[in-house]
């Protein structure tokens, strides 16, 4: 059976994963780890590959990577097949190193682009090598501290959604979100992770521009305001029920608010997070799966976010 064509377009965003040769241990020194992220910095400068989050665990790598070119495939030849001439040849060696072909995940980064640069930086906090991510040195977690260096390093965009740097770093204290643990805990999962249809968005070629801004993609929501005032139009309530937070009690169409704001509309969890008197990014993201969950049990609610996505 012919192995699937790797999907590859200009600024997609890609989880990519390797493991060592009969999981033989791939970094075992600092230099090995430096040698990597050369390399990452590298294709930054042939390229403009931009990197999010990276991992190296002592024999399988994580980088959550973009690449404007659309050109994955050359990428990650050229990151593999120079990590492992010089691998070898500091050890005198021969062969691969790695166990063949790199895993790779198209993500839809407006959902995941955080919680993924999460999971990455928590790796080795999973594993039980360290307590805290920050105190691991083979990942990119510590370099978010960095007030300067690493252009490579796409960290003033993930950061720029966080009011401060200590906001950030209890994000990924917060843990993983368990709908991503669970993606990842199956033998088989996806090469996708995205919303619902953004495979099938990816595969015909439209997605949504990362090129223009949000107020260009949904013009109809000027504010969070707008967002809220056209919600209730569409559920027939109140705005002021889209304000009503009560623990343990369901609030579908708040839950609808949140959804809209931040997938469908794009603003930032910072914003929507004052706007709605929620306490952590982790909350935002529960409350657009519980949207996403009953989109698929009601047919009248998915029905109705849709016409509120499409701008119809």
């Amino acid at each position: 059976m012919s192995r699937p064509l790797r999907i590859e377009f200009p600024g997609a965003y890609y989880h990519v994963m390797n493991r060592g040769l009969g999981r033989m241990q791939t970094f075992v020194t600092d230099e090995d780890a430096a040698r990597f992220t050369e390399l990452l910095e590298d294709v930054f400068r042939r390229w403009g590959v931009t990197t999010y989050a990276y991992c190296l665990m002592s024999n399988h790598y994580h980088v959550f990577l973009r690449t404007p070119r659309g050109n994955l495939s050359r990428v990650m030849r050229h990151v593999d097949g120079v990590y492992t001439q010089r691998f070898n040849r500091e050890r005198g060696r021969d062969g691969p190193l790695f166990r063949g072909r790199y895993k790779a995940i198209v993500v839809d980064a407006e959902v995941y682009l955080l919680q993924l640069v999460r999971y990455i930086h928590l790796n080795p906090v999973e594993a039980g090598v360290v307590r805290s991510p920050v105190d691991y040195a083979w990942s990119s977690c510590r370099l978010y501290r960095m007030r300067s260096g690493a252009s490579w390093l796409a960290r003033e965009e993930v950061l720029s959604r966080f009011s401060s740097l200590p906001a950030f770093e209890r994000f990924v204290a917060e843990g993983n979100e368990k709908s991503l643990h669970e993606f990842y805990r199956r033998r088989r999962y996806s090469p996708f992770l995205g919303r619902e249809g953004f495979e099938a968005q990816v595969r015909s070629g439209i997605r949504p521009s990362d090129r223009h801004p949000r107020s260009e993609r949904t013009p109809q929501f000027s504010n969070l305001g707008a967002v809220s005032d056209a919600v209730a139009r569409a559920l027939g309530v109140r705005r002021e029920v889209l304000m009503n937070s009560r623990r343990g009690r369901l609030n579908p169409a708040r839950n609808a608010s949140i959804y809209v704001a931040c997938r469908v509309a794009g603003f930032p969890h910072e914003e929507i997070k004052a706007y709605f008197g929620l306490g952590s990014d982790s909350a935002v993201t529960r409350a657009c799966v519980a949207a996403e969950a009953m989109m698929k049990e009601d047919q009248s609610f998915f029905r109705t976010l849709s016409r509120l996505r499409d701008g119809t």
